[in-house]
This record gives structure tokens, sequence and C-alpha cells, in this order.
């Protein structure tokens, strides 16, 4: 993918794509809950349609059980379908195997593991110890073993909690340490939506004993995918651009990037049911920026490549800290960020167009592609991935570079 045009002066309507997180939370709870939800603005992101595809097959064949051989699925590089669909086979009859990209089996779950094994499940590792690939054989939900407490250590990953909770556990208590609370928030919500009774007190979350019940559900345009273009519209002189199906007050966690990008000139209203953000003019100018940034990522890691890229852009020191989980992610995020903006010490604007690698990473390639408006060119490879959380980004971003191929 090459990006040639710059446009810095641009009033734009951008389609978002719906959130994948919810839509996966959403999909997991038809699941349980033996219905179709009705969703509207189901993601159709790359790992929403896996699972949506999985899951159907699951309900259509109810007798999707290999009598001999394991039935193997292939959850390519989404953590999110892996890590959701252990928690659901564990407790159904059959055996499986579930695996994934080679990046897929760098990525930990032994912590999940551990405690669906105090539940009875029966899962062994087949490769290196707490990672995929996993076999599995289904127990069937009648010979699962409850305690009265389930422990779940997050430290590595908040889905490992999710995963439990859809699957409504009594009381579920949170170890190690706290990362993303956001996303369990997030689940609770939705699961409530579908009339289960569940709250959270700290680290300790109840659900009360209740069906799901099948009742309409619009899924919200995705928090994650609009912060590329708050990077876009702060890197813009007088840029302006409503991001559609999005609400400041959202139940997803990475909203915060309204928030944050007030220190880069980024200004958010909220007009009906659509976000408008701004460059205002108080921060236009470089010298009115400020020169250290402090961030924490702990509970909003996704947003780290956005954040990092914008500082490069406008050459505003960053602080990071809780990036400690992004070495599990789909790239060694840190790493990966270091590597690509150490191609650029300034950012010169050069019809020799500087070439990044997106490490086979969504967010990373998302991130890289505005740094197009400092530099004047740049390509990026392997740009395709970007459809594993926003099939229409570079559709929506030729709106504003009709060069980028």
């Amino acid at each position: 993918m090459r990006i040639t045009g710059v446009n810095k002066n641009f009033d734009v309507e951008v389609d978002l794509v719906g959130s994948k997180s919810e839509s996966n939370r959403a999909l997991m709870i038809g699941y349980y809950g033996g219905f179709t939800p009705r969703v509207k603005n189901l993601s159709t992101s790359d790992d929403t349609v896996l699972l949506n595809e999985i899951i159907q097959s699951l309900q259509e064949k109810t007798r999707f059980i290999a009598s001999h051989n394991p039935t193997i699925i292939d959850c390519h590089n989404a953590g999110t379908v892996l890590r959701f669909l252990l928690t659901a086979l564990a407790f159904r009859e059959g055996e499986w195997i579930l695996t994934g990209s080679d990046r897929m089996l760098q990525r930990p779950v032994g912590d999940l593991v551990d405690a669906l094994r105090t539940m009875g499940a029966k899962i062994e590792y087949m490769g290196q110890e707490g990672f995929p690939p996993l076999k599995i054989h289904g127990v069937g939900t009648d010979r699962v073993c409850l305690p009265q407490r389930i422990n779940v250590d997050i430290t590595h990953s908040s889905q490992f909690a999710s995963s439990l909770l859809l699957a409504k556990p009594s009381h579920l208590h949170l170890d190690g340490d706290l990362s993303s609370l956001p996303y369990i928030d997030m689940t609770i919500d939705i699961m409530c939506h579908f009339s289960a009774h569940v709250r959270r007190d700290g680290r300790d979350i109840f659900v009360q004993p209740s069906d799901y019940q099948d009742v309409e559900y619009t899924v919200e345009s995705d928090w994650t995918c609009a912060s590329y273009w708050y990077e876009i519209v702060a890197f813009s002189e007088n840029g302006r651009a409503r991001l559609r199906n999005l609400h400041l007050d959202s139940k997803q966690g990475d909203a915060i990037v309204a928030k944050w990008f007030e220190q880069f000139g980024v200004q958010s209203i909220q007009d009906g049911n659509d976000v408008v953000i701004s460059n205002v003019g108080t921060r236009r100018a470089t010298s009115e920026l400020p020169k250290l940034v402090d961030f924490d990522f702990l509970n909003n890691p996704d947003l780290y490549p956005t954040i990092a890229a914008t500082c490069a852009g406008l050459n505003v020191e960053g602080r990071f800290t809780g990036l400690r989980n992004l070495k599990h992610k789909e790239s060694d995020r840190v790493a990966a960020m270091a590597a690509e903006l150490a191609r650029v010490k300034t950012f010169p604007e050069t019809s020799q167009p500087i070439v990044f690698d997106s490490h086979n990473d969504h967010r990373i390639a998302m991130a890289l592609a505005p740094l197009a408006m400092k530099i004047g060119a740049i390509e990026i490879d392997n740009a395709d991935v970007v459809s594993k959380s926003y099939p229409n980004f570079w559709e929506e971003f030729q709106k504003l570079f009709p060069t980028a191929r």
C-alpha cells in the first residue's frame, strides 16, 4: 500500500465498523442462550466473521461431535475467538482441538485453562505448556463441577475473565494484576442487556441464576478504530471528521481517546448519534502543543500504537506505562512501533516513500498510515491485515488520500 496524497484541510463523514468486542460478546451470549442474537451493526471484522461462522456450525449441527478424531477448529490469529471458544467447548460433549496461526500459538491461555480445570474441564496442551494448541475433552454441562468461587488470574488478559463470565458462573474472583478492566465491565453490561443479573464488587463478580433473553442489541461503532481518525485530525490544519454511530459516554473503554486527544488539540462534540472531532485553533501551532505527555495503557492497551504514532508525528515526547501485555498481541507492539518509528528521525515531506512493516498487525498498519500527512509518502507492507478489525479502513482513508492504493 502506497500513500502519496496529503490532505490537511478536510471535512469528512466517516463510516466506522461495529465494535468487534461488543459483537463477539453478543454472539457468545446467543450461543449460551441457544438463540441467534438479533444484532444490528454487527462487526464485519475478520475476527467476528470467523466467530460467527464457528458458532453457526455448532448451533446448526447439534451433533457437531467427532466420534473418533477430534474436531479441529482453527482460530487463525484471533485471540478473543480462541479464548471465548475454549470455555464454550470445555463443557460441550465431544473432542476438540483449538489451534491457530504461528503467532496465536505464542499467545498465553494458561491462566484460563487453570480456572477451567477447577470446574472439571479436561484440557491438554499439545505443545508448549500454557499456550495453544489445546486438546479439549468436552464433558457436557451436566458433568460440570462448579466450586463456590472460581479464581482466574487476568494478569495476561482480561479476556480470560470475560470468557468465563459469559458462561455465567455464580462467583468469579479476579486474581493477579488487574488489566483492561473496562473490557470486563463491558462484558457485564452486555450480559445485563440480555437479562443476566451480574454485578462487580472490586475483584469479585457475582452472577445470579437467570437465562439469557433473546432481545435486540445494537452494536456501537468501534472506538479503537475511531482512534486513527483522531490521529488524522491531530495531524491536520483545519481537519474535521464526523464519526458515525459513536457516543462519548460509551461503555467501550477506548472512548477515553476523546479525552486523551484534547492534549493534541482535538475537540470532540456529541451530535445526535455521531461524534464530531475537529482540530481546534488554540493548539494548531506546534509551539502550543505539550512538550511531554503521560499515558497509562493498563486499561487501554490497543490505543498504544495510535498514541505512539501521534507523539512521533507531532514531535511530542511521550512517557508510557502499562505496556506489559502488549507483547502478547498480534505482534509485540512496543517493539514493532519502536522499530517502525525509528525509520524516520524527523518528518520532512519527501517524494521517496518510507516503507513501513505492519508486522502482520492491523493496529500497527492503521496507526502508521496517517504519518503520510507528516512525511508526504509512505508504503505499508501487508496493508490488507486491517481487515482483522476494520475491513473498510482503506476505503474510508481514501476519502482524504485519493492516491492511497
